[in-house]
C-alpha cells in the first residue's frame, strides 16, 4: 500500500522525489520512508537520482508502467 502511494507520488510530480517530500505527503517517520524506498530500489521501481553513499532523491525506474 505505500509502495503504491509512493510510485503515485513520483507519477503525479514527474520528477524526482526526495525522502524528505515522501515524509510530508504520506506524514511517516523518515526510518518507515528508507524501508519503504529501499523496498523500490531492491524493486527496480525507483532509481537512485543523486547520491552515492546518501541518496537525496529518487526517479522512476523502468519497471513502473507510466499512464496514459
Amino acid at each position: 500500500m505505500l509502495e503504491k502511494e509512493v510510485l503515485r507520488l513520483a507519477i503525479r510530480k514527474g520528477e524526482t522525489i526526495s525522502p524528505i517530500e515522501v515524509e510530508k505527503y504520506l506524514k511517516l517517520s523518515d526510518k518507515t520512508v528508507k524501508k519503504v524506498l529501499s523496498r523500490l530500489v531492491d524493486k527496480k521501481m525507483l532509481i537512485p537520482a543523486s547520491g552515492i553513499k546518501r541518496i537525496r532523491s529518487y526517479r522512476l525506474g523502468d519497471r513502473v508502467k507510466h499512464p496514459i
